[in-house]
């Protein structure tokens, strides 16, 4: 993992093809702009985590009550 410091106004970029910027912080929430091709899937790593939880329970690996407590 990169663990890098920005402050507002600053960004990143990934591949040449990615920006992340800082768009405000306040208090312990930072605000982040992505600017990414359409091609390319950004999401909430919670719904990402939910997104794939729930494909496991249609597939049959992982049973609805595990889906509800997170385990």
């Amino acid at each position: 993992m990169l663990v890098l410091s920005r402050t507002c106004g600053q960004g990143i970029v990934v591949r040449d093809e990615i920006t992340i910027n800082v768009l405000a912080i306040q208090g312990n929430r930072v605000r982040l702009g992505i600017t990414a091709p359409a091609a390319v899937r950004v999401q909430r790593e919670e719904l990402a985590v939910r997104s794939d939880r729930l494909q496991a329970v249609s597939a049959g690996a992982m049973s609805l009550a595990s889906l509800r407590t997170g385990s």
